[in-house]
């Protein structure tokens, strides 16, 4: 039966079922319209033309559009009402095995969430978004964050809004204890402006039931130790030499070595694209059409490398979710967290440690015979090159010790944009 009226009562015949394999036909339209969203967002920034920014807008405003109406349908209201009431009146267990029942709970999680959230926002974040990163664009190209400012500036007004309507509604607890306990404090009614809490709940959309007093506990450990360390380590004022990374190195040949190097990691080319983009991301629409991009710089082959290994976890990890219940809610990336898990294995466990280069070393070397400084390099002087701890302000060409300072500090300067501590 296809449910056409929000009726719960005419529901009550249904089977546990039937009304589960309708929530999911609902669930699996809803997954492919992200996985085109997807294909959208990879287009952009990989090779969709400078003049098309503005209608892609349009477009991305669009899908978003039919999108949440899709997902805050009443039918599919109606169909997970009726879910739940068979919860608290028996067992959904006899009908329903442990994937199917997490799927039910995360779709009406999901559900909730969205129908807080007016479709006027919705689109106006997309539409936002797309506009956005096209400045970001050319603002990292020509070195002038204000043309950047104004765009993030909306974004981080439609943020609040977003997550507001969400913390007003009840769909995040802790972000509610947080600014009601700071509205408190200060002395704010419920009409004066606080986002105090606001953070929190934005957290829980990437992170879910993470809270922010454990972050900051971890980020404060961690500040503790590797502030010390990086100020020795500067003190020491040496470096390992790193000359054979810095010199020129034929772009092409570069694509290929990368390639080459995903595809041994385990990244299946005939269910993904490699290519390049201002920003490494990995993203796509299926575990069978993985998109993931690098960057190559002429004069620094690590940022090629480095780039690709990371964005290679990430698309490994992507090419091995879940294909038999893929277009439900349990086969969808667990979390950021779990995601950048995988990339950063890879990148950091992996791709600095001195058996990965005892392996790939002589590969690089086959790649670029003609340049006499690379063929003279050993494993030893390579991995210690590699390995330079060296501040800088690029957060993907940090090495091992001080990236995590900058997630911290993004953390931080994220935190107080939208919580209004600073503009």
């Amino acid at each position: 039966m296809t449910v056409t009226t929000t009726a719960t009562a005419d529901l009550r015949s249904e089977s546990v079922r039937s009304l589960y394999d309708q929530v999911m036909a609902r669930c699996k339209d809803i997954d492919h319209l992200n996985g085109i969203g997807g294909l959208l967002h990879w287009d952009q920034e990989v090779m969709m033309p400078k003049k098309a920014a503005a209608v892609r807008s349009e477009q991305m405003s669009v899908l978003v559009g039919v999108l949440h109406e899709i997902q805050t349908s009443l039918v599919q209201g109606a169909l997970l009402d009726e879910l739940e009431y068979r919860k608290s009146h028996g067992d959904l267990s006899a009908v329903l095995n442990p994937f199917e029942l997490a799927n039910v709970r995360l779709a009406r999680k999901e559900y909730k969430a969205e129908t807080l959230v007016p479709v006027e926002v919705v689109k106006a974040s997309a539409a936002l978004n797309t506009k956005a990163t096209a400045a970001w664009t050319e603002a990292r190209k020509e070195s002038d964050f204000f043309k950047f400012a104004p765009f993030l500036e909306e974004q981080i007004k439609i943020a609040r809004q977003s997550i507001g309507y969400k913390i007003r509604g009840g769909a995040n607890e802790e972000a509610r204890k947080i600014n009601e306990k700071a509205r408190a404090s200060l002395g704010l009614s419920e009409t004066d402006e606080c986002y105090k809490g606001y953070y929190q709940g934005l957290m829980d959309i990437y992170e879910t039931g993470f809270k922010e007093d454990r972050l900051q506990a971890l980020f404060a450990d961690l500040k503790k130790h590797l502030i010390p360390l990086i100020a020795n380590i500067k003190a020491k004022n040496f470096q390992h030499d790193n000359s054979f990374l810095l010199r020129n190195y034929d772009i092409t040949k570069q694509t290929e070595y990368s390639h080459s190097l995903a595809k041994k990691i385990g990244f299946d080319a005939d269910a993904g694209r490699l290519d390049v983009s201002t920003h490494p991301f990995s993203g796509g629409a299926h575990p069978t059409d993985i998109r993931m991009t690098t960057r190559y710089t002429i004069n620094n082959i690590q940022e090629g490398i480095t780039g690709t290994v990371h964005e290679t976890g990430h698309s490994v990890y992507e090419q091995g979710r879940n294909k038999e219940y893929f277009g439900t809610p349990v086969s969808q990336a667990l979390s950021l967290g779990i995601h950048e898990s995988q990339s950063l294995l890879w990148e950091r466990m992996v791709g600095l440690s001195k058996p990965f280069w005892t392996y790939a070393l002589p590969l690089l070397k086959e790649k670029f015979p003609e340049d006499t400084h690379l063929q003279s390099v050993t494993v030893d002087q390579f991995y210690l090159g590699f390995n330079r701890v060296e501040p800088g302000f690029i957060r993907i060409e940090a090495d091992e010790v001080t990236y995590p300072m900058h997630v911290i500090l993004r953390y931080e300067i994220e935190k107080a944009l939208i919580e209004g501590d600073i503009q």
